[in-house]
Formats: structure tokens, sequence, C-alpha cells
């Protein structure tokens, strides 16, 4: 801001003029200088919640899914084991058998029970070499009456009444590309770890003695 004065400086009302003007303005001078202080320093804060409020999120990493499955089945005898599904590999442990069969099955699906016996007599006549395990899915039925059911059918091999059934089933019928409401009887195979097929429905005797034979004179690449 400029502020001229125009008069005479050598006049004694010139000089009393010009006192009077500056006894006016100074005080406004004070206010406007005041005033706008103020002002820059209520704006400043305002600005800084701005700038903080537009800084991105940074999302928090997620964490990667687990790679490994893991299932710990019990038959009526109390005997436990764990099956361990890694990406590439199975892992069952306290098993020694190199192979690993396992069905899903019901007491009340009829092929299932037309292929306990032929699952008991596989495992009596190859007990080095193949370890045959039964999954009990979709039942309400009691340890009595599973006891029962092996009794009958002649079926002395590692029958399941696990909790983790369905979860084990679910994951077995994914692998073998069966649907979610996956068909009983199904049968997976492995050798020494490693994923060999599957069957859906019963298998004859015959079929499961020839699969096992060819498992066994087959050799690791």
């Amino acid at each position: 801001m400029v502020i001229v004065f125009v008069g005479n400086n050598h006049s004694k009302g010139g000089a009393l003029g010009q006192i009077g003007i500056l006894r006016t303005i100074f005080p406004m001078l004070l206010i406007l200088v005041f005033l706008g202080s103020c002002g820059k320093k209520e704006k400043e804060p305002e600005q800084e919640t701005v700038q903080k409020r537009s800084l991105p999120k940074t999302p928090s990493p997620k964490a990667p899914k687990p790679l490994t499955k893991s299932f710990t089945i019990t038959d009526i005898d109390k005997r436990s084991t764990t099956l361990e599904f890694q990406p590439d590999r199975a892992i069952f442990h306290k098993i020694r058998q190199p192979i690993v069969l396992i069905t899903l099955f019901s007491d009340w699906c009829v092929p299932c029970r037309g292929m306990l016996p032929y699952l008991g007599d596989l495992q009596k006549k190859n007990p080095q070499d193949l370890f045959v395990i039964g999954v009990l899915v979709r039942s309400d039925t009691d340890e009595q009456n599973v006891r029962a059911l092996m009794r009958r059918y002649e079926a002395p091999f590692f029958i399941s009444v696990a909790k983790d059934n369905e979860a084990l089933a679910r994951y077995l019928a994914s692998k073998a590309d069966e649907p979610e409401n996956y068909p009983l009887p199904l049968t997976l195979i492995f050798k020494n770890g490693t994923y060999v097929m599957s069957v859906a429905g019963a298998i004859p005797y015959e079929m499961m003695q020839n699969l096992v034979d060819q498992l066994k004179t087959k050799k690791e690449h």
C-alpha cells in the first residue's frame, strides 16, 4: 500500500493535516496487518488437513493361502494317521506301504457295500505293498454299526470314522476332478505319494488286483 500526502510541507496547516491523517490511518493499518496474519494462520491447518486426507491408504498385504492340506483320520479302534497333501505329492504318516488306496463310501450305498469284501481281500493278499483306507461319508451311523458292517462284509482294513471325513472327501473328489456332489464309491490310488488315478463306481476285484500288480512292478522315473 502506498500513501501519498498532498499539501505544502512548509505550512503549519499542512503539517497539522498530515498528522491528523496519520492518526486516522495508522490504527487501520494495524488492524489490516493483524487480520491478514490471522487469516494465514487459520488457512494453514486447513491445507494440512486436506493434504492428510488425500494421502492414499496402503492396503495391508494378504496372507498367502496354505499350499498343504492336512487331515487326521481315526478308525473304530482309535488308531489315527495324518494324510498330508502337498501340490505335487502326498505324505501318509505312519503308513509304510508304497501303494495307498482310498475309497469314499457310505453304509447305505449298495455298490459300496459290494466293494467292501474285495477291498478286504486286496488288503490281505498285499500286506507289504498296499494299504487300504475306507472313508465313511454321508452317514450318521455310529461306531458299533460300523464294526458290525466290517464283520458282515469281511472288511478288516482301516475305515475312518473321523470328523474330518467330509472335508477329506471333498478334497479328494476335487483332486479326482469330480463334482462337489461326487459319486459313490469313489476310489483314488497313490504310489509313493504320487497320485496315480481315480475310479468312480464299483470296481471288480480282478481289476483292482491287476492295478496293484502293475503298480508293484512299475519302476519310478
